[in-house]
């Protein structure tokens, strides 16, 4: 019974998550010191533990409407409690810290994909639309009180939900026209709204050499480092960049462009294609998975992997403003890791009953 739990496996999946995982060690081990290169392993070893732990359970027995809505309250308690200490990201505990935001993404997927399994029609309605937002506006709103980044991947993963859902032309032609009328009226006010560092990122993306030594010191230096890779990169712990500490949050938020000098443009483009077989593989389950709540789960899980990596590569190569927002697998982080692993694990549960309605 258990070569058969393991035959049934999506094993493309899981190379494509291997080569990725490998890539974030040899990163870590170039970028974090030596207490966090171990730490991460740590993570990454529960992961692996969490992921062929939730890959060969039944994810319908697993995710019942009781544990999505208990695991949403507990997720959406500890944002408010961070949002009430003076908006703070990490919940520290004695040993390690968790990041909320994180776990947020998933119980956002959860419920969500719990809403349109249950009210599974051709074209989205008022009543499931009612659901969705009423689920989604409380994460968002708590996540962007302390992370505005997060808030804004939480935001896209909701849309696609409505989307994925079906909208019918009307109401979105409608929405569209809304949307519209929002920009034009709030547009004018919005660079008050924003925060000082928010606006240093948009002056930073928009004119980082006016702002070399300030706001647009981390653009320009992660656009040297992965300039200066060039094609085969300089080499494992020999990129100048990350040895010297040019490069802030080397470790974190600009983690590809440490791969990038030292793997090279041959190296970096790896890591892309790879993110893109893996988006590519669990949309791809989404569409074999008769049951329409793991078909839900796969959409969200894809939607959610494209945008984490869009975002992160995109501020590092300067098509987007940089962004507090992990590259999946290689940035360091114990509660990315633990998540990402999981909604995985979740994926592959999903693709061993892909072709059963039960």
């Amino acid at each position: 019974m258990k070569n058969q739990a393991f035959k049934g496996l999506y094993w493309p999946l899981i190379l494509t998550t291997l080569f990725l995982v490998e890539a974030g060690v040899l990163n870590q081990a170039s970028a974090s010191s030596g207490i966090m290169f171990k730490k991460q392993l740590l993570w990454f070893s529960l992961g692996w533990i969490i992921l062929f732990g939730l890959a060969l359970s039944d994810y319908q027995k697993i995710l019942s409407e009781k544990i999505i809505l208990a695991f949403y309250i507990v997720v959406a308690g500890l944002l408010l409690f961070l949002a009430f200490h003076h908006h703070q990201r990490w919940l520290k505990l004695k040993f390690f810290s968790l990041q909320p935001s994180e776990f947020a993404k998933l119980a956002l997927i959860f419920i969500s994909a719990s809403i349109l399994h249950k009210y599974d029609k051709l074209n989205l309605d008022l009543k499931t639309f009612g659901w969705l937002t009423f689920f989604a506006c409380p994460l968002i709103l708590l996540v962007a009180v302390g992370d505005l980044d997060q808030g804004l991947i939480l935001s896209s993963i909701y849309i696609s939900f409505v989307l994925v859902a079906g909208v019918p032309k009307r109401l979105l032609i409608f929405g569209a026209a809304l949307a519209i009328a929002l920009g034009i009226i709030v547009g004018p006010h919005l660079w008050n709204l924003l925060k000082p560092y928010q606006r240093a990122r948009v002056e930073a993306f928009i004119n980082p050499e006016a702002f070399a030594l300030s706001r647009g010191y981390q653009v320009i230096q992660a656009l040297i480092a992965v300039g200066s890779g060039g094609i085969k990169g300089l080499g494992f712990k020999e990129g100048l960049s990350s040895r010297l500490n040019y490069l802030p949050e080397k470790h974190t938020d600009l983690a590809f462009a440490v791969w990038a000098e030292e793997w090279g443009f041959i190296g970096a483009s790896l890591v892309v294609i790879a993110f893109g077989i893996l988006v590519c593989q669990v949309l791809k389950i989404a569409t074999q998975v008769r049951d329409s709540f793991g078909k839900y789960l796969c959409y969200g899980i894809g939607i959610m992997f494209f945008l984490e990596a869009l975002i992160n590569i995109g501020g590092i190569i300067h098509i987007l403003p940089i962004a507090s927002v992990p590259l999946p697998f290689l940035s360091y982080g114990g509660s990315s890791i633990l998540v990402n692993m999981a909604a995985l694990g979740i994926v592959l549960s999903a693709s061993r009953k892909r072709y059963s309605f039960r």
